[in-house]
């Protein structure tokens, strides 16, 4: 193995942009996921289920499928769920895609697999190339073509065997299965276990080569730190270090990108546990973003106003300390609450403005569009982020509004 190190005269980025550059790297592979996840409407076969928990063996068709909880088995020619929970163990002959907050995919598959969820899980085999984007990855599959991942945490487990190239984007990286073709990886910390059958370039913070390690090709290395290659490692080619490129430097419209996608990302997954532990609740605060989006902006401007200052006079009592810090710690859920709901507003008033009763994957469906539309218009410059800001107050004071009325009704008090 010969070794040729190549220090370019680059100014060095520091550690937490390069962190950010993993997650952002993985935001932008996984962009193009949400653009192209199932329009989860009414399954095409049921088990007798409620659209809450969904349960269907196919015979050969294809399966649409949306709920709360989805589970399919069986056979199809192409599949497309969305839920909360989304368990595909099938042979399909066609593509697969799916969407959830918990995502797992096995069996055989024959063409494409696009997955996208706070938790995903893939094993079996892939025909067609792989799409996959989430906070938590863990690919263990054997795929015909490439594969492209993205996510805080990504892991290639150790039966995955990539046939074709792997492009992947994480915070942390590991990879302990068997790689085809080319690996392009971006990463704050990369782990290598397993084997490339060409060459490995790691944009990383930390690089780490284990013993087990086989690469039959060359190792491009580009940070400002030295890769850690463990006696016992096998590398064909040539190692070369080189600093990190200018483009790893994160430029602001790729942070507005990965805002956006963080943003899309946390109302679904929001949504979903909204949804989950107090559904009445956030139906009502839809309801009222709605049908009253002046009142409710201004409810949700007096909440995120108010509340710290109440949270901070408590805080200066002995006996308020507790409650003030626990004002502001529920601030950021309101946040997060009125990004769902608004979405959810949104995406009902394009898909389906008849006002009839709607199961719990609709509303999911509802939130991923809303959400990926105000993604869209927070890229607008300057206007852009004011008019996402001013929607999410409406979500927030229409959800608000709602968990009042419920908390009067508990106390047996007149509506307001």
């Amino acid at each position: 193995m010969s070794v040729q190190e190549q220090r370019q005269s680059r100014s060095k980025p520091s550690r937490p942009k390069l962190v950010a550059g993993g997650l952002l790297a993985a935001a932008v592979i996984g962009l193009g996921l949400w653009s192209s996840t199932p329009s989860a409407g009414p399954a095409t076969a049921k088990s007798g289920k409620s659209d809450a928990a969904v349960q269907i063996t196919g015979g050969g068709k294809a399966i649409q499928a949306s709920g709360a909880s989805v589970t399919i088995r069986g056979d199809a020619s192409k599949i497309s769920a969305g839920g909360a929970l989304v368990d595909i163990a099938a042979t399909v002959k066609g593509d697969v895609e799916a969407a959830g907050a918990e995502v797992s995919v096995k069996g055989d598959i024959g063409g494409d697999l696009r997955a996208a969820g706070a938790l995903v899980e893939v094993s079996g085999t892939i025909g067609g190339k792989s799409h996959i984007g989430g906070a938590s990855v863990r690919f263990d599959a054997t795929a015909a073509k490439n594969v492209n991942v993205g996510g805080a945490a990504v892991e290639i487990g150790p039966n995955a065997d990539i046939k074709g190239d792997l492009t992947a984007g994480a915070a942390s990286l590991t990879i302990d299965g068997t790689i085809g073709g080319k690996a392009e990886l971006w990463a704050s910390a990369v782990m290598i276990n397993g084997k490339a059958g060409s060459d490995v370039t790691a944009n990383a913070d930390e690089v780490i080569v284990a013993s087990t390690a086989v690469i039959d090709g060359d190792l491009v290395v580009r940070s400002r730190n030295d890769p850690t290659i463990e006696e016992g490692a096998r590398i064909s080619g040539q190692v070369r270090i080189e600093e990190p490129r200018e483009w790893w430097i994160v430029p602001n419209w790729l942070l507005s990108i990965g805002g956006a996608v963080l943003g899309i990302a946390g109302a679904i997954l929001a949504g979903a546990v909204m949804l989950l532990i107090g559904r009445g609740v956030f139906e009502q605060g839809l309801g009222n973003a709605a049908f009253r989006p002046i009142s409710s902006g201004f409810i949700g401007l007096a909440v995120l106003v108010l509340l710290p200052i109440i949270a901070v006079i408590l805080m200066t009592t002995v006996i308020g300390v507790s409650v003030g810090l626990a004002l502001l710690l529920v601030l950021p859920f309101f946040l997060v609450a009125g990004h769902a709901v608004v979405a959810a507003c949104i995406g009902m008033w394009i898909l389906d403005r008849s006002g009839g009763p709607r199961s719990a994957g609709r509303l999911i469906l509802f939130i991923l569009v809303g959400a990926v539309i105000l993604g869209i218009v927070w890229l607008v410059p300057f206007a852009g982020p004011v008019i996402a800001f001013l929607a999410m107050l409406v979500g927030m004071g229409g959800y608000f509004r709602s968990l009042g009325g419920r908390m009067r009704e508990g106390a047996g008090l007149p509506p307001a």
